[in-house]
């Protein structure tokens, strides 16, 4: 039986918990290619993505998942499109722990949209467990979520609930495509 293998790619900004995300979920020792924050801590973190992170998940005997995570700097914006190319679909983690942290991932989730329109994604509101953390009504009104494209919460740091995320986004690249596969024939 062939193994189909299928790249997703986890977005989102600075500080949202790609990494986290990719650590909690990966069978194999992950990929990091974080370096030290040349400056003073950023919200407790100490080091920041460069290039991106990389994992592996085997669904089923014939479905292995590949995870890139990206960088979420600005700066590194350039590595978005490259590290994308050939993806199935995309993860996009947002930090939800405040309104603010929301706003601060508007201009990367318009990239990914803009670039990649017809992506099947998912947004993940990670840090759903804390007391500070934003409705996802509020998110999807912030964020200008398209109606068809779901948020859900997420706590990167709990395998469960990671697991969910990523077996609703392998529905939406499996229902698109099916749809594909439909208006092909």
């Amino acid at each position: 039986m062939p193994i189909k293998i299928l790249k997703i790619v986890i977005a989102g900004p600075y500080g949202a918990g790609k990494t986290t995300f990719v650590k909690t979920i990966s069978e194999v020792l992950p990929i990091e290619t974080d370096v030290p924050l040349t400056k003073n801590e950023i919200d407790g973190k100490r080091s920041t993505t460069v290039a991106f992170d990389y994992g592996r998940m085997k669904i089923r005997e014939d479905l292995v998942v590949h995870l890139f995570g990206v960088p979420g700097q600005e700066r590194f914006s350039f590595m978005w499109k490259i590290i994308a190319r050939g993806m199935h679909g995309y993860l996009f983690i947002i930090d939800s722990s405040s309104e603010e942290r929301v706003r601060e991932a508007m201009n990367m989730y318009s990239f990914f949209r803009d670039n990649f329109p017809d992506t099947p994604h998912i947004i993940a509101a990670n840090k759903q467990d804390l007391p500070s953390a934003v409705d996802i009504p509020i998110i999807k009104s912030i964020l200008k979520v398209p109606y068809e494209v779901k948020v859900m919460p997420l706590i990167a740091t709990n395998r469960r609930s990671a697991l969910l995320v990523l077996v609703a986004l392998l529905e939406e690249i499996r229902n698109t495509l099916l749809e594909t596969v439909k208006y092909t024939r």
